[in-house]
Formats: structure tokens, sequence, C-alpha cells
């Protein structure tokens, strides 16, 4: 199947979001399946209120997470069972405690050969 132009730029555009380090940490953190509020956040990473929400808002317009209004707090969590997937394989690369996949010396000029 040839990837279409659209959706070639939404995926980059996904991968754009997740490059900052920062917003990859909140998606991460949001991965353990718990909803959380933007108050959790910001006491437990110790951030400036005002830079978690823009890069909240960066990942909600990514469609990587989503915010539910409970009464008079807002619940955010993963965005769609794709997001999940996604963020599945990425937290699972990047977090030390997964040994045997993190140890895995990642070249990203090698590109295997499947068959």
């Amino acid at each position: 199947m040839d990837p279409q132009p659209q959706d070639l730029r939404r995926a980059a555009g996904i991968f754009k979001v997740l490059s900052h380090p920062s917003r990859l940490r909140i998606v991460c953190r949001l991965f353990d399946g718990r909803p959380t509020t933007q108050k959790e956040l910001v006491r437990d990473l110790g951030w400036p209120q005002s830079s978690v929400a823009r890069h909240l808002a960066e990942l909600r317009s990514a469609g990587l997470i989503k915010a539910t209004r409970q009464g008079a707090e807002v619940q955010l969590e993963i965005g769609s069972a794709v997001a999940g997937q996604l963020m599945s394989a990425v937290c699972d690369w990047v977090h030390p405690e997964t040994g045997e996949k993190f140890s895995v010396k990642f070249d990203p000029f090698v590109v295997e050969e499947t068959r």
C-alpha cells in the first residue's frame, strides 16, 4: 500500500510532536493507564503550569492524548488505541526498566531486511 501524502504529513506531525523530550515524558507518564490531571502532572513533574499546558495542547492537537471533563477536573489519558500502541512501542524502547529492548544498540542508518 502506497501511503497518501496527507497521511505521511500527519505521521510526520505526530513524530514531530513526540520529538520533544518533555512531551515524550508526559505521554510515557500517561501511558501507565491511569488517567491524570494537569494539576497532578505539574506536581509530579515539577514544571511550571504554563509549560505543562503548552505541551498538553500540542499532544491533544496531534491526537495522542484526550481530555475528558469530570466535574471540576479534566482527566487526561492516551487518545486512542492506535496512540496507545504507538506509545507502547516508544515507551518500551525508552524506559531503562525494559532491559533487553533498551540494551539493543540502535543505529538509525541500518535497515534490517524482512523476509
